[in-house]
């Protein structure tokens, strides 16, 4: 590879970078330079506590707390980093292979540039300095052979960057072909769902949970047992405390052997999973390091280090044939074949020609449109998954600890699994512009009323949010059965919440939209003040979902004063607040109508692809 070559794009790099620096403007710039000096700061405070943490706390740590410890830092990473790479799973290369293919230029330096690009993550401005001060940590504190965590920790990172660099060029070939992209988008995500919540199914089906709550449980009925008999004078006040202190002595003591009998139970499990799992070599190698096994460690460097070369080839053999047009090559023959006629009755109207009840034909348009638009669009069925996993780890934990809430948290139970669906369709309602990318243009050339559009976009989610609500409230009162009048008073409160969300939304649609690039929800080129928009109503967003918690509140407060009981008095008062609250959402939504036609034009120009 030609040196003088490399560094043209290194400098065609880093102009991209400022360019798109100086488009997003002086305020973008200085936004995100402000959080990228936050992340530095606290990557760099963190890094301090781990070093203390490596310093003092594991100074006298066996090697398997060792590996345990390194165990769940490159567990935490990553999850972390799948996460990141889930909001894209398909690879955008910021220098593109096509438009060098015609000079005479090496594509291997235009692939190193655009792999070192892709290591400025936000999880590794995180995770990197704190594992490699806890190195450092450890390396004081243990003796100078632990400095073989270094190259470890770097053999890790390029490891796994350069896997899932290669995971996403496989991707990016796969879909090359359109009509398996939502079927590959479906099956990564629900792969990584499973893979995530394995720790917690095994743990649910082990039982081991279930004995560590039956432990607790016997403690606290022993310790009932001891409260009891000072009540009824069976011992006196200085014997109960000194049968007190006796008793947490014992449950320190027992908890400690526990603790002590599962590690030593789990250390050998926990060795040959590190084995096998070439993420686990990081902690191996880390607890060789502590038993001064040199050989071992350097061993498990290598290897991860020799994965990682062996994927950035195959990464890089991959985005060639992917620039070159390997994967699409082939020449498809084409057959006409004269469409069937049909006879008998006549064709049925289609779902965007149907006419939904009390909207103006607008508004149903637009609705039975954005539908369409949702069932179709794989991003938006990865966003449906959200509801889906939050389902298995909450219900995992209901499970596992066969946890039985009492009668008046149920409602808020209920009340916390609305909010949590509502609060997944924010990246889309929030956003709902920036989703039509270049089809808001038929907005701005159409005649409806803005108005009807916001209605249109609203009624067109509230399918899929009402209707995971209803399904979250259904498995609720299986499991945990409320009150009749609470479950019903549950369906407008529902709605109440829903209408409240989008006042909310729609001004963040109008006021803070962002491009987004074809096939995800990751921003194209993010504003700093749209972004401070998107965090600000990830706070306002609890507060605008307070006042549905209005009716639950005066029941349970006039049931504590005693005046009314076993009255539906939530149910009426949230029927009765469902009115008020569309009656403002109806008001509200002329004004935000309003500002979407005066808005409309900046709206398109930041939404729209500049390709287009």
């Amino acid at each position: 590879m030609n040196w003088r070559h490399f560094r043209a794009f290194v400098w065609l790099r880093w102009r991209l970078f400022v360019n798109q620096l100086r488009r997003g403007g002086a305020v973008n710039a200085v936004v995100q330079a402000l959080l990228a000096v936050g992340a530095l700061a606290f990557a760099a405070s963190l890094s301090v506590v781990f070093f203390f943490v490596g310093l003092f706390a594991m100074r006298d740590a066996s090697p398997a707390v060792v590996m345990y410890v390194w165990d769940g830092l490159a567990a935490v990473f990553l999850i972390t980093w799948t996460v990141g790479i889930l909001a894209e799973l398909q690879r955008s290369d910021p220098l593109s292979l096509d438009k060098f293919l015609h000079l005479p230029v090496s594509p291997t330096g235009i692939f190193l540039i655009n792999y070192l690009s892709s290591l400025a993550s936000l999880t590794l401005i995180l995770f990197l300095p704190p594992m490699l001060a806890l190195s450092f940590g450890l390396a004081f504190a243990k003796g100078p052979a632990l400095l073989l965590l270094l190259p470890l920790v770097g053999a890790f990172i390029l490891m796994v960057t350069a896997v899932t660099y290669q995971f996403q060029g496989w991707l990016a070939s796969l879909m090359a072909n359109k009509r398996r992209r939502q079927t590959v988008i479906g099956l990564v995500t629900i792969g990584f769902i499973l893979i995530c919540q394995s720790p917690a199914l095994i743990s649910l089906f082990t039982g081991e949970e279930r004995q560590a709550q039956q432990e607790r449980v016997r403690e606290t009925a022993e310790e009932n047992q001891l409260i009891a008999a000072v009540h009824s004078g069976q011992i006196s006040q200085s014997e109960y405390q000194e049968r007190e202190e006796e008793f947490n002595r014992k449950v320190m003591a027992r908890r400690d052997e526990a603790q002590r009998q599962a590690l030593q139970q789990w250390e050998p499990t926990h060795r040959l999973v590190n084995l096998c799992l070439p993420p686990g070599w990081l902690p191996l190698g880390a607890m060789t390091s502590a038993e001064g096994n040199a050989p071992a460690a350097l061993l498990a460097m290598l290897g991860m280090a020799g994965l990682g070369a062996v994927s950035l080839w195959r990464a890089h053999r991959t985005t060639v044939r992917l620039y070159t047009g390997w994967f699409n090559s082939g020449k498809r023959r084409i057959v006409v074949v004269a469409a069937p006629v049909k006879q008998g009755k006549p064709p049925t109207a289609g779902m965007l020609e149907w006419r939904l009840p009390w909207l103006s034909e607008q508004a149903s348009a637009v609705a039975l449109g954005g539908l369409r638009s949702l069932t179709r669009a794989p991003e938006a069925k990865m966003m449906l998954l959200s509801p889906i996993l939050l389902v298995i780890i909450f219900g995992g934990m209901f499970l596992a600890h066969s946890f039985e809430p009492p009668a008046m948290v149920r409602p808020l139970m209920a009340f916390g699994g609305m909010s949590m669906i509502i609060l997944t369709m924010a990246q889309l309602v929030g956003n709902q512009f920036g989703f039509d990318r270049g089809g808001f243009r038929v907005f701005v050339l159409s005649a409806a009323p803005r108005r009807e559009v916001l209605l249109g976009k609203n009624v067109a989610t509230a399918p899929l949010a009402l209707g995971l609500s209803a399904v979250i409230l259904v498995i609720l009162q299986a499991t945990f059965p409320m009150r009749l009048d609470y479950f019903l008073a549950a369906l407008p409160q529902a709605l109440s919440m829903y209408l409240l969300f989008c006042l909310l939304a729609n001004c963040l649609s109008i006021y803070a939209p962002t491009s987004l690039r074809s096939g995800s929800f990751k921003p194209a080129s993010p504003k700093g003040i749209a972004l401070l928009l998107h965090f600000a109503f990830l706070f306002l967003f609890p507060w605008a979902l307070v006042p549905a918690l209005l009716p639950l509140g005066v029941e349970f407060t006039l049931e504590k004063l005693g005046w009314l009981t076993g009255l539906p008095i939530c149910l009426v008062l949230s029927v009765l607040e469902c009115a008020a609250v569309f009656y403002v959402y109806w008001l509200v939504l002329t004004w935000q109508g309003r500002a979407l036609q005066a808005r409309e034009q900046k709206i398109l120009a930041l939404v729209t692809p500049k390709a287009e």
